[in-house]
């Protein structure tokens, strides 16, 4: 029973999101509201994946960064358990940072420098902060293994999938 209702929340939430977007393309086009439905799905999706990373951080958890490295290489040396847990709070950091910069903006700054940066300089920052960890990586750890991206989607897919294995047990 609480399986099922976990799953009938889920499925809650994603529907008025989803409705929640097409309320604000459809009705609300051309106003202020269609920045406020962009505002909120920005401030949302951060909150919610800085929720994830950091509930792996809690004590007896593994880190989100470290699983999904042991998914894609096995065994992992001692100093790479150390980087991939920091890589998951530098992961925390990073969306904190995206809506406290948000919330910064919209509090001072034109409308217009806010709506840019929820909008248009968001997927460039996460980019950016993927090549960025990928070249630290590749400096600091030079011999260890490489992932293609589409090893790495499959290993978070994978876990996606067995984490619900584990809940539903």
């Amino acid at each position: 029973m609480e399986r099922t209702a976990s799953r009938a929340w889920k499925w809650l939430v994603i529907v008025l999101f989803v409705g929640f977007q097409l309320l604000a393309h459809f009705v609300l086009r051309d106003s202020l509201g269609v920045l406020a439905v962009s505002g909120l799905t920005h401030a949302v999706a951060n909150f919610l994946l800085l929720w994830y990373f950091a509930s792996t951080l809690r004590a007896g958890h593994e880190p989100l960064v470290t699983r999904l490295a042991r998914r894609v290489h096995g065994s992992l040396a001692p100093e790479m358990v150390v980087f991939t847990r920091r890589v998951t709070a530098a992961w925390c950091v990073f969306f904190a940072g995206q809506i406290a910069v948000s919330l910064l903006l919209l509090a001072f700054a034109p409308l217009e420098a806010w709506s840019a940066f929820i909008n248009l300089i968001n997927l460039p920052l996460i980019a950016l902060m993927f090549a960025g960890e990928y070249c630290y990586r590749a400096l600091r750890f030079p011999n260890h293994p490489r992932a293609s991206i589409a090893r790495i989607l499959r290993a978070y897919a994978d876990d996606a999938v067995d984490s619900k294995r584990v809940k539903a047990l």
